[in-house]
């Protein structure tokens, strides 16, 4: 995540200026602000309350489906022959995120000063992905910035409905067990105590399980706070454990392993591999720097390192699909393609249609593991549900059938 810096600097007006600023390191920041022009008096890293709550919001990169909005409006205006300086005013007063408004002040200003678009943008790591930045930069040199604009917002579109047939699958499961958890605090909390004095009162002994389920009931209702301190520390902690590499390395490897969600993560991965670097090829990146790009989108570090860790045979000459057949997300069918796509010199068609090809197989399984989990989460509702119940309604069962045999 980026970092906030707070500033101060002379510009060539001898203006003092003053503020905060986004950035991977004190490099990096140091860079951006003499980029602008101006000569650094002080520069240190904002560790106050605001510089925390900025970088919280702001050190985030922006959603694929605002890349896509960001990309498509600035590749019609463009196409439509408006100025860049006035598509950038536009886009500015359209935008309902902060971050990006905040981002593309500071771009047009440096554009009006006379920089390039892809050079303003690579000031902002933490919102313009690598992809977007060198594609745009590829653009510019080569003319044709309308048409990569509008392949990135394509690349980005699709990105998005991916994201969002995962997302949608996984609601009804995720309700389903809110609501048992909800249903389970709520019977545990204010029923059970209620049934428990019932019993007391009629002075019958309690079963096991009842005595159980009373224990549990008072442990929440005396340390609910605590336990949802607990609850809120193991979250965070989780966090900052996925943030360190080697937790990260080793969660990855053990999701991608996995019997059913790790053929879903692979194909994932395919598929945003594939894509990445179909529009890459496209745009003219030479293999090596597209490499770099490609890793950055996957999402599992081991096999990012391991894709990077490839990059000495593509050195040498060894062939891209030979090289890559070493790599464990890569399958047989996408390797015989792409051994034809390098043969025929249509890598970046092959490479799009393969992408194509596992989109579809992860829409299906993502479907399948839907429908596959819904009657397991039902079960474990009503078995929950039942038990609670259950071990509630049978002492005062067993209590009827007393004062009815009196």
């Amino acid at each position: 995540m980026a970092k906030s810096f707070f500033y101060r600097a002379r510009n060539r007006s001898g203006e003092f200026l003053s503020g905060r600023i986004l950035a991977e390191d004190q490099t990096a920041a140091a860079a951006h602000i003499r980029r602008q022009g101006c000569f650094i008096t002080f520069l240190q890293e904002d560790k106050t309350i605001i510089g925390e709550i900025k970088k919280r919001l702001y050190g985030r990169c922006l959603a694929s489906k605002d890349l896509a909005v960001f990309c498509r409006q600035l590749a019609i205006m463009l196409n439509a022959g408006v100025p860049i300086l006035s598509c950038l005013a536009i886009l500015m007063q359209q935008s309902v995120n902060d971050a990006l408004k905040e981002a593309l002040q500071t771009i047009y200003k440096r554009v009006r000063e006379g920089d390039a678009l892809s050079e303003t943008l690579k000031s902002y790591p933490q919102l313009f992905p690598y992809i977007m930045v060198n594609l745009i930069e590829v653009g510019e040199i080569t003319g044709v910035l309308t048409q990569i604009l509008e392949r990135l917002a394509i690349h980005f579109e699709k990105e998005h409905k991916l994201n969002e047939r995962i997302k949608t699958a996984m609601i009804y499961p995720a309700f389903v067990l809110g609501t048992a958890v909800l249903v389970i605090g709520f019977i545990l909390m204010y029923v059970l105590p209620a049934f428990i004095l019932i019993l007391e009162d009629l002075h019958i002994a309690l079963p096991f399980a009842t005595q159980v389920l009373l224990g549990v009931s008072w442990g929440v209702q005396q340390y609910g706070v605590l336990w949802t301190c607990l609850l809120i520390l193991l979250i965070y902690m989780a966090k900052w454990g996925s943030q360190k590499q080697g937790i990260r390395r080793w969660r990855d490897h053990l999701i991608f392993h996995l019997p059913l969600a790790g053929r879903l993560v692979r194909k994932i991965i395919i598929v945003r591999f594939c894509r990445t670097l179909s529009i890459l090829q496209q745009g003219g990146i030479p293999l090596l720097t597209a490499v770099d790009a490609v890793v950055k989108v996957l999402g599992n570090l081991q096999l990012e390192e391991d894709l990077l860790k490839m990059k000495n045979g593509i050195r040498e000459g060894k062939g891209f699909t030979k090289t890559l057949a070493n790599w464990e997300a890569a399958t047989p069918m996408m390797l015989q393609m792409m051994t034809v796509g390098e043969e025929s010199g249509n890598l970046d068609q092959i490479l799009e249609k393969i992408a194509e090809y596992y989109e579809n197989e992860v829409d299906e399984m993502v479907t399948r593991l839907a429908k596959l989990i819904e009657p397991f989460v039902i079960i474990f509702l009503g078995v929950t549900v039942g038990s609670l119940v259950l071990t509630v309604i049978l002492p005062m069962m067993d209590a009827l059938t007393n004062i009815g045999s009196m």
